[in-house]
C-alpha cells in the first residue's frame, strides 16, 4: 500500500507543491495507487510492480501521448522537473497523473452504456497508425484455449466428481471451435486493444465518458475482444431465479443494454459481418473460460463449489442459445 511517506518521496521530484494528504485508491489489484492532494491540486500517484519492465511503461506513456494528441480522453501524465514521465525509487517506478473528476458507471443510465460502446470505437480508431505497437502475442480469448483448461481440471479430478459437467464443457468446446475456427478469428480486424475493459477503467461525468484509463494490458488482438469484454461487464442484466451465484459472473446479458452498447460502437465504427457473427461466440468463450479458470484457481475447494462454478458457465451458455437470435438481430 502506498503511504503518505511514499507519495511525498515521489513528489519531491515534481513541481507540484506541498503534499496535504494521500489516500490509497480502493481500486487496482496489480499496481499501488493513491490520490494525493497538494497545494497545487489533486493528482494520482501510482507505484508499478517490480515485474512491470520499463519498456512496458514507456509503451504505455507513448500510447497515452498519442491518444491525447488525437483528442482522445486518456489520462495526462505529469512530468518531473527534469521532464521525465516517471521516477524510480528503490527499484520501483512511480508515475503521476492529473486527477480526473467524475462518476462511476451506472448501469441504470443508458447513456453510460451507449457511451461505453462509443468510447471503445473512438479508441480503436485513435490507435490506428500507432507506431510503437508491441509484437503479437496470440489471442486473448480463443475457442482453442478451452480444451487445455478442461484437460487440466480432468487431471486433477481423480475422484470423477466433475466428470459430467466437464464432459458437457468438452462437447461445447468442440461446437465452438467449429463455429469460430482459428482461421476465421485471424481474419477479424486487429488493432492495439485496450485489453482490460471493465467498469473501473471508465470515468463518467454526467452522461459523458470523461476518460478511459489503465492501459497496462494493451496488446495486438482482434478489436472484438474489447467489445466482448465490455458486453459481459457493462451489459449484464439481473440474475435469473435459478442462478449459480458462486461462479465468476453476476448474470447473463440484458438485451436492451447490449443493444445500447453495440449501437454506441457502431455509430463511430461499424462492425463487420464477420465480427457480428463472432461476437456471441466470443462472449460464450469468455464465460466458459472464466469459470474453468475459477475451478483451477480454487483447487482446495469442495466438489460442490466447483460443480456450482461449472454450472454457472453451462447456464450462461444455455441462456445464450435461448437468446442468440434476439442478440444477432440487435447486432
Amino acid at each position: 500500500m502506498l503511504t503518505q511517506y511514499d507519495v511525498e518521496r515521489a513528489l519531491q521530484n515534481y513541481d507540484l507543491g506541498t503534499v496535504r494528504s494521500a489516500l490509497p485508491a480502493s481500486h487496482g489489484v496489480v499496481n499501488e495507487t493513491a490520490f494525493a492532494e497538494t497545494s497545487r491540486g489533486r493528482y494520482v500517484v501510482r507505484r508499478n510492480q517490480r515485474k512491470i519492465g520499463r519498456a512496458s511503461i514507456i509503451l504505455r506513456h507513448r500510447l497515452m501521448a498519442w491518444l491525447r494528441a488525437r483528442g482522445f480522453p486518456a489520462p495526462r501524465l505529469v512530468t518531473t522537473r527534469s521532464g521525465e514521465t516517471s521516477v524510480e525509487l528503490d527499484g520501483r517506478i512511480f508515475e503521476v497523473f492529473n486527477f480526473i473528476d467524475g462518476d462511476e458507471f451506472n448501469a441504470e443510465r443508458s447513456a453510460h452504456i451507449r457511451g461505453t460502446g462509443s468510447i471503445l470505437a473512438r479508441y480503436h480508431r485513435a490507435v490506428e497508425g500507432f507506431p510503437d505497437a508491441p509484437a503479437y502475442q496470440g489471442p486473448r480469448y480463443t475457442t482453442q484455449s478451452l480444451p487445455g483448461l478442461i484437460e487440466r481440471i480432468m487431471e486433477r479430478d481423480v475422484m470423477g466428481d466433475l466428470m459430467v459437467p466437464l464432459n458437457w464443457y468438452d462437447r461445447r468446446a468442440s461446437d465452438l471451435r467449429r463455429a469460430l475456427p482459428e482461421a476465421v478469428y485471424e481474419s477479424l480486424p486487429y488493432v492495439l486493444i485496450h485489453g482490460d475493459v471493465h467498469r473501473d477503467n471508465l470515468i463518467f461525468r454526467g452522461d459523458v465518458v470523461a476518460a478511459l484509463i489503465d492501459f497496462d494490458q494493451v496488446t495486438i488482438d482482434a478489436r472484438l475482444v474489447d467489445l466482448a469484454d465490455a458486453m459481459v461487464d457493462f451489459a449484464v442484466g439481473p440474475a435469473p431465479h435459478d442462478w449459480y451465484p458462486w461462479g465468476v459472473y453476476a448474470g447473463p446479458l440484458d438485451a436492451t443494454r447490449a443493444r445500447n452498447l453495440i449501437e454506441g460502437y457502431n455509430e463511430a465504427l461499424p462492425l463487420t459481418d464477420g465480427e457480428r457473427a463472432a461476437l456471441p461466440i466470443l462472449i460464450e468463450v469468455i464465460w466458459l473460460q472464466g469459470n474453468l479458470r475459477r475451478v483451477l484457481m480454487t483447487s482446495d475447494a469442495e466438489p460442490d463449489y466447483h460443480l456450482e462454478v461449472l454450472g454457472q458457465g453451462r447456464r450462461l451458455s444455455q441462456w445464450l442459445a435461448e437468446h442468440r437470435e434476439v442478440l444477432l438481430r440487435e447486432l
